[in-house]
């Protein structure tokens, strides 16, 4: 198997795997909307002119992790750049080339659509070390920091 476009079919499977990375990060803290969460990705993924979904299937048919983003023009330019919503392998599935091949083909994906830049952030709380020395793997550079405050 390999990379490809979620489907509506592959929404029950990305919530649910949506559900148990909700658990293993800060946002625990949240309440898990499962809902909400189907409501959203059957959302983005009929909007393939503002979304891309794109998940690894494994040859066992499951769904070895899956990447969520968004393509918008920026704030200061009329130019395009594709932000990660979310990116996660299950951590069974890691370290079998899912991540990079899923950034990959994200990377192809915003490169047809002339893209001029890509952003992701680490704001899981989970691994940061790792995430973030898998992005310099990649060619990514830190640009900043990540702060939360809660207020509720």
């Amino acid at each position: 198997m390999g990379i490809r476009f979620a489907t509506l079919r592959d929404v029950p499977e990305l919530a649910a795997k949506g559900r148990r990375m909700h658990a293993l990060t800060r946002f625990r803290a949240f309440d898990y909307d499962e809902a909400r969460v189907v409501r959203s990705l059957q959302a983005a993924l009929q909007r393939p002119d503002r979304y891309v979904c794109l998940v690894a299937e494994a040859a066992d048919g499951q769904l070895a992790g899956w990447l969520l983003a968004v393509l918008e023009r920026h704030v200061f330019s009329d130019q395009l750049v594709a932000s990660v919503m979310h990116y996660g392998v299950p951590p069974e599935r890691r370290m079998g080339g899912w991540g990079v091949r899923l950034m990959k083909a994200f990377e192809l994906w915003a490169a047809s659509r002339q893209v001029e830049e890509i952003a992701f952030s680490v704001n899981s709380g989970h691994d940061t070390e790792r995430i973030g020395a898998f992005a310099r793997r990649l060619g990514y550079g830190a640009v900043g920091e990540n702060f939360v405050k809660r207020v509720g």
